[in-house]
């Protein structure tokens, strides 16, 4: 133990004397602090959208309440009047839009996940769901296929990099410098002072990594002591994904090669696992188990519009009502009945179709949980964003509170439009102190 100490401060001396190990960890952080201000700058912009559209919200839940108490004796107010008590909105077209939020998780901003692939808030109203769900933002597709250059890009693909430069030449620095026989011909074994050497380079990752998180965590604003937990977990993800490319560094050089083949080997293992392999294996993936084609399905919903609007208005409550008992009244006349009955057709078709697509993305996700430690940069980044709920899973939870959002919305507004009734002021209170909890 006292040699492998003796070992790791003189391999200090010579490391510091040499600009190289500074310039490698300048630019880790470098990066690493640029990837915690990117990811910030893009979960801020999140938060100021979401501020936003909930400004929009209060600000129209206002007006309603100011436009309820108009006196409609006056012309001018009349149809705002309409607009505020009317549950099918002026004419069918200015519904009041709800807004569901996707609340930021704490470690959002170190780990984008898939926050930057989905919507974090939809405008819905009592309408057909399906086609509101499918209005979404504009998006640079290559930013989208590359990923953002946050604090987990830099963690996956730079420090694989920093410890290939920091070990490639762990054993032929001494072949090529002529100290080997030297080195050889002491007491302590060679194994031993390649171990110290290795030893100390694993230190400085290592102590680099947690330096890097606790910087992300420092000016990223996340308190430490609320989320410890988090804070050990993604230290003991990101360790674990060091100790093993120090194994695969420890079998280069066992191979005891050149330094430039040895970093022409770690480059190539650096390439095949983060870079090759994840694209060969979702090509695997796809292959095995291809989805439905989104195609098909617009085009059955579409199909189903032009039933809708194409046939008698018995096609729509011959469906509807036996679903819906509670809602028949008998009127066939009405036509807001029929056309808000039809959305739910809608509705109805789109969750079914959805839910083979989901069935075979369960499929492939079970066949990419078995082969993904043929990637393992993919896996660690899944159990990186798993960690800080920003994967995929989070998002499905985020999409069936809009579903149950949506089911409340229509269990509120169904039985005014179908018993051809509008909302009084203090059921609009109601509802605005509801969204408010």
């Amino acid at each position: 133990m006292k040699n492998l100490l003796h070992i790791c401060r003189f391999e200090w001396k010579n490391l510091w004397r040499n600009n190289t190990l500074i310039i490698l960890l300048l630019v880790f952080f470098g990066a690493g602090i640029y990837g915690i201000y990117f990811g910030k700058f893009e979960i801020q912009k999140q938060e100021d959208r979401m501020a936003t559209v909930q400004e929009y919200e209060r600000q129209q839940f206002d007006s309603l309440l100011t436009w309820v108490s108009l006196d409609t004796s006056i012309k001018a107010n009349q149809i705002n009047f309409r607009r505020a008590v009317s549950p099918t909105g002026e004419g069918r077209s200015k519904h009041f839009t709800y807004y569901v939020l996707h609340h930021t998780p704490p470690l959002a901003g170190l780990c984008l996940g898939q926050r930057d692939l989905f919507p974090v808030y939809y405008g819905l109203n009592v309408t057909d769901l399906a086609r509101q769900m499918n209005i979404g933002e504009l998006a640079n597709p290559m930013k989208l296929l590359t990923g953002n250059f946050d604090l987990s890009y830099v963690i996956i693909f730079l420090l694989p990099l920093l410890i290939v430069a920091l070990f490639y030449d762990l054993y032929a620095k001494e072949k090529e410098g002529g100290t080997l026989t030297l080195l050889q011909s002491q007491s302590v074994k060679l194994s031993t002072v390649l171990m110290g050497k290795g030893l100390l380079r694993l230190l400085i990752v290592l102590g680099s990594a947690t330096g890097l998180l606790l910087l992300g965590f420092l000016l990223q604003g996340i308190s430490l002591g609320q989320n410890a937990g988090i804070f050990f977990q993604s230290l003991g993800l990101i360790y674990t994904y060091c100790l093993f490319w120090t194994a695969v560094m420890a079998g280069i050089i066992a191979l005891r090669k050149s330094s430039a083949t040895s970093a022409i080997y770690g480059l190539g293992i650096w390439l095949l696992l983060t870079m090759i392999s994840p694209a060969l294996l979702n090509l695997f993936v796809s292959a095995k188990t291809p989805l439905p084609n989104r195609t098909d399905s617009v085009h059955e919903l579409r199909t189903l519009s032009g039933k809708v609007w194409g046939s008698p208005r018995s096609f729509v409550y011959d469906q509807f009502y036996p679903k819906y008992p509670e809602y028949d009244k008998g009127d066939s006349i009405n036509f807001n009945q029929w056309y808000y009955a039809s959305f739910t057709l809608f509705d109805d078709k789109a969750n079914s179709l959805n839910q083979e697509y989901e069935s075979q993305v369960a499929k492939r996700n079970q066949l990419l949980k078995k082969w993904q430690w043929l990637a393992p940069a993919a896996m660690v980044h899944e159990n990186f964003s798993s960690i800080s709920k920003t994967d995929r899973e989070s998002h499905i939870r985020f999409v069936k509170r809009i579903h149950e959002f949506h089911d409340d919305l229509k269990n509120t507004y169904y039985p005014k439009i179908f018993d051809d009734e509008n909302f009084n002021k203090t059921e609009l209170m109601e509802l605005q102190a509801k969204l408010e909890e």
